[in-house]
């Protein structure tokens, strides 16, 4: 075994991962097998030192989302004949215009809804801070649509509610993303392996990018504590970034 042979044996195990988790796992795995052959007198030479590193980036993706006609088109889908599709239509409407997390999202309370102001106060954040959300004309008519009609009438401060016995809120993420998945594949959404509460959340924020709504103000309604984790979005934003790109010095080829 030679070095040329480990950096062929990488390249071809690298071509084979599609993330940044798995690759760098991969390059881990060669890297101790190898110190593991000349620790034990399998080879004379330590060829551990011949595999590259991988380079990660922290927010060096672009994030999963979708086309805010798309998002659109699965909301207007919805029915609202049952109490599940009252409950659903309101569970995406408040993901989609809010961009709340999961976790935020099961945590509302009846109490948390501000009628009079028009907000929903959101609790548990990831950040570990509360802050308030506007609530768009159409979202409040869902949510009040919802209680008065299809929640179930238990003793629960919770608002949203799973219809599955026995009957309460949601315990953990799962329920509420398989509700996002099941209404945009239902409204002909494309959604591939990744699909939930996050997938509106960024949707929500690269649609308000492309509105040009002030980064700050994004940052806000996300519940950041950087703004340098919402300037993620501002890749997406291809139009915007043609306006202030630089001429190459260079001159056209």
């Amino acid at each position: 075994m030679t070095a040329e042979l480990v950096l062929a044996a990488v390249e071809h195990r690298l071509s084979l991962s599609a993330t940044t988790g798995t690759r760098t796992a991969a390059i881990s795995h060669i890297r101790t097998f190898l110190r593991f052959l000349y620790w034990a007198g399998y080879h004379d030479q330590d060829l551990a030192c011949f595999v590259p590193g991988t380079p990660h980036w922290r927010l060096a993706h672009l994030p999963p989302r979708l086309a805010w006609d798309d998002v659109r088109r699965a909301i207007d889908a919805i029915g609202a004949t049952t109490p599940v599709d009252i409950r659903d239509r309101a569970v995406l409407l408040l993901l989609a215009t809010t961009g709340i997390r999961n976790g935020e999202l099961r945590a509302i309370q009846l109490q948390d809804i501000d009628w009079r102001t028009g907000e929903v106060f959101v609790r548990r954040t990831k950040g570990k801070r509360d802050r308030a959300a506007p609530l768009l004309e159409e979202t409040g008519a869902a949510l009040a649509d919802y209680i008065l009609r299809a929640r179930p009438k238990v003793d629960s401060p919770y608002l949203f509610l799973s219809f599955t016995p026995p009957v309460g809120p949601f315990k953990c993420a799962s329920p509420v993303s398989r509700i996002v998945r099941k209404r945009l594949r239902h409204g002909g959404v494309d959604v591939g392996r990744v699909a939930g509460a996050h997938l509106l959340r960024h949707s929500l924020a690269t649609q308000l990018v492309r509105q040009r709504t002030p980064i700050n103000e994004v940052a806000d309604l996300l519940g950041h504590r950087s703004i340098n984790t919402t300037a993620l979005y501002v890749k997406v934003a291809a139009l915007q970034l043609a306006e202030v790109a630089l001429p190459f010095p260079g001159g056209v080829v």
